[in-house]
């Protein structure tokens, strides 16, 4: 445990906010004035938004706040490794897998984040103990990670696969997907409650092989980027040894890995690597058991470990250098979804004098512009965030009318996605280039 809070609390702030995060922290501040299934209306589910609201009331940063509900996250993970595996297995090769889990750069990452992913994996880990266990908690876990995440139901259908292993526990496996089909029903009091489906029929294409192979070689190859080919190299190796020896745990584990895998190569249509996080604790569990099947275990694990603690130095001090597979680098460096020089900006916002109004309009309504600015003036009455979207004109009729009614006008947007033509009426205050080109400007309007 001390040496995951080393690993998780340092520098929690390095990298710049995110889309999700922002609208994650801005929905979990109206889930506190009122709005409990604001999620439902993007088609997202609520819980880990209702976990985050709470916190919010602790007074600290809120971006510090949703990254801790995910550092706690990953503690659970670490710790329902440590109990899964040692039901498994054994007690040595739970060490190792917990071990591995603090150390490893893909679970790293994602549990300094205030996403979804952490807490996810982390049920996923919890329900797979609770079945072998036979126990009820199973019925908590699964509801649980259900309205974490919708795409939580590929994992809970491949806990089928530990039957294998307890095939006299299927009455509890069905009563859990009995209740989680049941809670989930009952956000049709929602009136957003469609949007769900909708929302995942853009994520979602219907079953198909044509691009199978395509997608199972970019899923494979993100999880390279995070695992390195030493580690995949020994993990074949111990499949074929766990085949061999016809290891019905390790086969159990095996088939809970592809089942989820392969159904997101099949009908995945928008995907990300974080989606494959669930992945992750098991890919080191079957790992950890492998390497005490090896006299030279220690020696192996060296091969790939080092080239971790690398990455996962980077990630703490420098995430610009550490080896991100480009679809990562891009989505939390490099584009508009990176919220780098917003930390700035909001500086610059509180040290105005207290009795101007202010409207900081930004480009976009939703995402990185304008919830990260949102997030820190939810109830400020001298500071309105406003979300103009993409107007034909650099100054919108909701910017002309601020300015009209004597308001103090500030415009935040990204150079090479906002209409800038009006340059006669911005004052440039600051700007702040991103790596790769893409550049956020900071100007006061007239």
């Amino acid at each position: 445990m001390v040496f995951f809070f080393l690993t998780r609390l340092p520098n929690l702030l390095i990298l710049p906010i995110f889309a999700d995060e922002a609208i994650y922290i801005r929905w979990a501040q109206l889930i506190n004035s009122g709005q409990i299934f604001i999620p439902l209306t993007d088609g997202k589910t609520p819980l880990f938004m209702w976990l985050l609201a709470p916190l919010l009331y602790l007074g600290f940063d809120p971006l510090i706040t949703g990254r801790m509900l995910s550092v706690f996250s990953g503690l659970s993970l670490m710790l329902g490794v440590y109990f899964f595996t040692q039901v498994i297995f054994n007690r040595k090769i739970a060490i190792l897998s917990s071990i591995l889990v603090i150390f490893q750069p893909f679970i790293l990452f994602y549990d300094r984040l205030s996403l979804t992913d952490s807490l996810l994996t982390s049920l996923i880990v919890w329900s797979a103990y609770f079945l072998l266990k036979n126990h009820w908690a199973l019925n908590l876990t699964s509801v649980s990670a259900f309205l974490v995440k919708p795409s939580a139901i590929s994992f809970l259908l491949a806990l089928g696969c530990l039957l294998i292993i307890k095939p006299q526990n299927w009455k509890k496996l069905g009563l859990a997907g009995l209740l989680t089909v049941l809670v989930y029903n009952l956000f049709r009091l929602s009136d957003s409650f469609r949007l769900i489906s909708q929302r995942s029929s853009d994520y979602l294409r219907p079953l198909s092989l044509s691009n199978f192979s395509q997608t199972a070689l970019t899923l494979f190859n993100w999880l390279i980027s995070y695992f390195h080919w030493p580690f995949f190299l020994i993990f074949f190796v111990v499949v074929v040894l766990a085949i061999k020896n016809k290891n019905r745990k390790i086969l159990s584990l095996l088939l809970f890995i592809l089942i989820p895998f392969c159904l997101q190569a099949a009908i995945g249509k928008i995907l990300y690597p974080r989606y494959l996080l669930p992945l992750a604790p098991f890919l080191l569990i079957i790992f950890s058991w492998g390497i005490r099947q090896f006299k030279f275990g220690l020696i192996l694990i060296l091969l790939f470990f080092l080239s971790w603690l690398k990455f996962d130095f980077l990630i703490l001090t420098d995430p610009i250098k550490a080896p991100f597979h480009p679809a990562e680098k891009e989505q939390y460096l490099t584009s508009w979804a990176s919220g780098r020089g917003l930390k700035e900006i909001k500086a610059y916002l509180m040290n105005l004098p207290k009795d101007q109004k202010i409207v900081v309009a930004t480009e976009g309504s939703f995402g990185t512009l304008p919830n990260g600015l949102q997030i820190y003036f939810p109830n400020d009455s001298n500071i309105q965030i406003l979300g103009v979207g993409f107007p034909k004109t650099t100054v919108s009729p909701e910017m002309e009318k601020a300015l009209a009614q004597g308001k103090f006008l500030y415009l935040v947007a990204n150079r090479n996605r906002y209409n800038l033509s009006e340059l006669n009426r911005l004052k440039l205050i600051s700007e702040y280039s991103r790596p790769g080109g893409e550049t956020l400007v900071f100007y006061a309007v007239y």
